[in-house]
């Protein structure tokens, strides 16, 4: 069977000397991973963590991997490849992706978040807080993000899922001033949340206390290979 796909590319490996293995957020697959013969010569330059992309491809029916053909990027990043800060934010993207997608499951409305994101990330230079904000709204497309219940909150509960004021009654919390900015992030727009000064103490904070909460709220979820890059340009 031969088909067109749209998607967006978040992660290659090398097959062979020439060929690719390649997983792509599909938008009507979700994720999936196919196997690109010749991919690092004909399009190895274009095929970068985020990038969208339409490719050809065919799938046998005895084989669970598909192959693709072709390969066209849908929109043409201006900045990401070359920006050192935001190739670092678009691999952390692409592997946050990879851990919290499971393959083969459709996820449409993610695609078309993410796909917003990337062309936010490409024209804009506002990327201060930005990591936050992607740790926030794709919590909240997972449908696991921290119920706000209460104003200015300085505890999050890690098990519970909730900002409070309240220490809960088990260990599984963290508790700080700085807490009240996951209450900002996940109640204003992208342009709102940005525009606010964050120290860059209280930045790492929430950052971190992101990572533990996801790893609490989603199975599987493995040490980050770009963290340590997102905290220095943090």
């Amino acid at each position: 069977m031969k088909a067109v796909e749209e998607g967006i590319l978040i992660h290659r490996a090398p097959y062979s000397e020439t060929s690719l293995l390649i997983t792509i957020l599909c938008k009507t697959q979700g994720l999936v991973t196919f196997l690109f013969q010749g991919g690092k010569k004909k399009h190895g330059n274009i095929l970068f963590p985020m990038a969208q992309i339409e490719f050809t491809y065919y799938k046998r029916a005895d084989s669970s991997l598909g192959k693709i053909t072709e390969v066209n990027l849908t929109s043409i990043a201006k900045t990401i490849p070359f920006n050192p800060v935001k190739s670092s934010i678009a691999f952390f993207m692409a592997e946050l992706i990879q851990q919290i997608v499971k393959s083969g499951h459709a996820e449409n409305q993610l695609f078309y978040m993410l796909r917003d994101e990337v062309e936010w990330l490409d024209a804009s230079d506002e990327l201060t807080n930005y990591p936050l904000w992607l740790l926030a709204v794709v919590c909240v497309e997972c449908g696991i993000a921290p119920a706000v219940e209460a104003e200015h909150p300085m505890v999050l509960d890690l098990i519970g899922g909730k900002l409070t004021t309240v220490r809960p009654n088990h260990v599984q919390y963290i508790e700080g001033d700085w807490i009240h900015w996951f209450e900002t992030m996940l109640q204003e727009d992208r342009v709102g949340f940005l525009s606010h000064t964050i120290s860059k103490q209280d930045r790492l904070q929430c950052f971190d206390a992101w990572l533990l909460y996801y790893s609490c709220h989603l199975q599987g979820i493995r040490p980050f290979k770009s963290v340590e890059i997102i905290r220095e340009i943090f």
